[in-house]
C-alpha cells in the first residue's frame, strides 16, 4: 500500500513500479533458467511462459489443465466440508475456480513460483503441487492463500457481499493495461499487478479496488490519495505501506497505517508490519520529516501512548528536541491499575 498527496504523483509511481516489476520478473526468469545473456534469456523465458499457460491453463483437455483444476475444486471442496453455514452455489464455485486459475496464469505468478526450468520433465501433478505450495515473504502459499479467501466468502461474508467480492475478482484484467498519460496524449501499457485511486477514480470503482486489494489477488499494490487514507479496511493481504508523501502532522500517518494495521490483518499473530517514511536530505521531505517527529514526541507526552511512539523513529539531528529526561518527567500514565475499582 503506497500513499501520495497528489494524483499525478500516483500516477508516476504507478508506472515506475510497474516497470520495476517487469525488470524484477525478467531478472527472476534468468535466475531460474541459469542463462547469463540477456536478449536470449528474455526471448527463452516468454517462450516458456508461453508453453506453461498453453499445457497449464489453456488447452482445457491437457493433463496440466484437469490437474489445475483437480487441485483448485479440491481447496474450494475442503472449506466447504469446514463450514456449518450456506456454501457456494455451482455457478459460483465454478467462478471462483476460474480466478484462481487465472491469476496462477499471470507471468509473475509463474516466474516466482513454476519450476519453469523442469517444464519438460516434470509430471503435471509435482508442477502444480509446486506451484501451489510456493510461500511468499510472508510464508503463505498459493493454496493457502485460497483456502483462507475460500472460507472468508463462504463464512464471513453475506450472499450479498459474496456477490461483490466474486464480482471484483472476476472482473479484474491480469493482462497489461493502457494507460493514458493525460500530459501528452499518449499511452503506454502498465501491470495489472499495480492499479491507482485518486479522488479522479469514481467512487464505485475505488470501492471495487478496495475489495479486490482484500483478495489474493490483483491489485498486488495499491497506490493511493488521501481519499484511501480513513474509513477502509484494507488489511487482509497486505502488511506493508510506504508513505511516499509525508505529512506534519503524525495522527495522519498513524491513520494511512491504520488501514493495514486492525483487527484480522494478514500479520496478526504472524508477522510484523512494516512501515516506511522515505524522504530525500537536504529536501523539504526532510524538515517535513523532523517536524513530523518533534510533533510525534509531544504527542506522547501529552497522551501517554508510548505505542505512538513506535510509528515514528526519533532522529537525533535537525531542529532542538525535547530532552528525552524531560518528556519523561512530563509523561503521565492514563491506565487504571488493576487494583482501581
Amino acid at each position: 500500500l503506497v500513499f501520495a498527496f497528489y494524483r499525478h504523483t500516483c500516477r508516476a509511481l504507478r508506472n515506475h513500479i510497474s516497470r520495476e516489476i517487469e525488470r524484477r520478473t525478467l531478472a527472476a526468469g534468468r535466475r531460474s533458467l541459469g542463462i547469463d545473456d540477456v536478449d536470449s534469456a528474455n526471448h527463452e523465458i516468454e517462450s516458456r511462459l508461453e508453453k506453461i499457460q498453453r499445457r497449464y491453463f489453456d488447452d482445457v483437455d491437457s493433463p496440466g489443465r484437469r490437474t489445475v483444476d483437480a487441485a483448485l475444486d479440491q481447496i474450494i471442496r475442503a472449506c466447504e466440508s469446514a463450514t456449518d453455514g450456506p456454501t457456494l452455489s455451482v455457478e459460483q464455485h465454478d467462478l471462483l475456480r476460474d480466478v484462481m486459475r487465472r491469476f496462477l496464469r499471470v507471468q509473475t505468478t509463474l516466474v516466482r513460483c513454476f519450476p519453469m526450468a523442469e517444464l519438460d520433465s516434470i509430471a503435471p501433478d509435482a508442477a502444480v503441487s509446486q506451484l501451489l505450495d510456493h510461500a511468499d515473504a510472508s510464508e503463505v502459499s498459493w493454496r493457502r492463500k485460497f483456502a483462507d479467501f475460500a472460507g472468508f466468502l463462504m463464512a464471513r461474508c453475506s450472499s450479498d457481499e459474496r456477490k461483490l467480492y466474486l464480482e471484483a475478482t472476476g472482473g479484474t484484467r491480469t493482462g497489461d493495461i493502457r494507460v493514458s498519460n493525460q500530459d501528452d496524449d499518449s499511452s503506454s501499457g502498465r501491470l495489472a499487478n499495480v492499479r491507482e485511486a485518486t479522488g479522479e477514480t469514481a467512487r464505485h470503482t475505488r470501492a471495487r479496488l478496495m475489495r479486490a486489494f482484500n483478495t489474493p489477488f490483483f491489485p498486488d499494490v495499491l497506490v493511493c490519495s488521501q481519499v484511501m487514507g480513513e474509513g477502509v479496511d484494507l488489511q487482509r493481504y497486505c502488511r506493508h505501506v510506504i508513505h511516499h508523501d509525508l505529512a506534519w502532522n503524525p495522527s495522519t500517518i498513524e491513520q494511512r497505517t491504520g488501514r493495514i494495521d486492525r483487527l484480522g490483518c494478514k500479520a496478526e499473530g504472524r508477522h510484523p508490519i512494516h512501515v516506511d517514511l522515505p524522504y530525500l536530505a537536504g529536501t523539504a521531505d526532510e524538515r517535513t520529516y523532523r517536524v513530523m517527529s518533534d510533533r510525534e514526541q509531544w504527542f506522547r507526552v501529552v497522551m501517554g501512548q508510548d505505542e505512538v511512539a513506535k510509528l515514528i523513529t526519533p532522529d537525533s539531528t535537525g531542529s532542538v528536541r525535547l530532552p528525552d529526561a524531560v518528556a519523561a518527567a512530563l509523561s503521565f500514565e492514563l491506565s487504571l491499575s488493576k487494583s482501581t475499582p
